[in-house]
């Protein structure tokens, strides 16, 4: 007789039945798969696990679970640049939803996840005490190059138009030294740190690229100073905007030059959309509304069983959001 049942499972060394779910999952993402998941645990020193339910030998419901020790405490932390990784489900199953929940609730004390959700699964994460908070990306169909071009805005077509045909080179496989160094300058322009240390995001794009799951480009001046790096995510027709760096010193709106060329060859290869993978700072939100599109909103979802580190949140979230007006 068939039976629910919640195995936890390490998907670093057994990502069998996790992909298995993937597989099923309709919605499911690239970000969601062991590969990616795997990656970011060599990076960054974490342990791995998908929390998956299942009705007898079927799997309907996973977590992926980024685990960490903070002194007596066992937490799952965010995972860097990696949204709609949050939940992976076959189908409806809102009721055996709170079965999952409480699994990762009895294990942890503090879970983050990002994922896109329904009202109902909200209601289901709020009514065991989970905060929600609204998050939003802007989408754009690329699948029609004429209607591409007249989705962007007025300035920011005559910015394209005014950039020399032989100004900017592309590179279509930059160092990982090239596109970190472009990362970092990035904030300290601004006078902020990375919130990634150098040496980390190196090591993360180095286990991602031997993977092959990333596209990396950057675009130069003749004399070989880059202007602008863009590191992008192909999920079969979808295409996510992973990371992104520019110097405008170099050259004025390379960034938009660049991305502008690579929308055209992913829509000649296949790709019908394209996900800026959040827009919830001001100034990069104004950036990435230049290029059309429509909101597409995704959730981040916390919980917390000691009441003090729902404080400690908050002042973590207050942080990021002070770097995010500055930037």
């Amino acid at each position: 007789m068939h039976a629910w049942a919640v195995h936890t499972l390490s998907l670093s060394k057994h990502p069998a039945l996790w992909e298995q779910l993937r597989s099923d999952a309709p919605e499911a993402t690239i970000f969601s798969g062991s590969e990616w998941i795997a990656a970011l645990g060599e990076a960054f020193e974490r342990q791995t696990l998908g929390m998956v339910l299942s009705f007898g030998d079927t799997p309907v419901l996973g977590m992926p679970l980024f685990l960490a020790r903070r002194g007596p405490l066992r937490v799952s932390t965010p995972l860097p640049i990696t949204l709609y990784a949050g939940l992976l489900r076959t189908g409806e199953y809102n009721q055996e939803l709170a079965r999952l929940l409480e699994a990762a609730e009895r294990k942890l004390h503090f879970i983050s996840i990002s994922s896109s959700m329904t009202t109902e699964e909200c209601s289901i994460f709020s009514t065991r005490k989970w905060h929600l908070y609204p998050r939003q990306s802007f989408r754009i169909d690329i699948n029609d190059v004429e209607a591409l071009w007249n989705g962007y805005s007025q300035s920011l077509r005559r910015k394209l138009r005014r950039i020399p045909d032989d100004l900017l080179l592309v590179n279509n496989a930059p160092k990982t030294s090239s596109l970190v160094r472009m990362y970092e300058q990035s904030y300290e322009r601004h006078g902020i740190r990375p919130p990634i240390p150098g040496d980390k995001m190196h090591q993360w794009i180095q286990g991602l690229r031997s993977r092959g799951l990333l596209h990396c480009f950057s675009a130069s001046v003749p004399d070989g100073r880059l202007a602008a790096t863009r590191i992008l995510v192909r999920d079969g027709k979808m295409l996510y905007d992973w990371l992104a760096g520019t110097d405008p010193t170099v050259a004025s709106s390379a960034s938009h030059w660049l991305l502008h060329r690579l929308l055209l060859q992913f829509s000649a290869s296949g790709c019908t959309q394209f996900d800026f993978m959040g827009a919830n700072t001001p100034g990069i939100s104004d950036f990435k509304r230049s290029f059309g599109g429509h909101e597409h909103e995704y959730w981040e979802a916390e919980w917390f069983r000691p009441s003090f580190l729902k404080k400690i949140s908050a002042l973590r979230n207050s942080v990021i959001r002070s770097r995010r007006r500055t930037e």
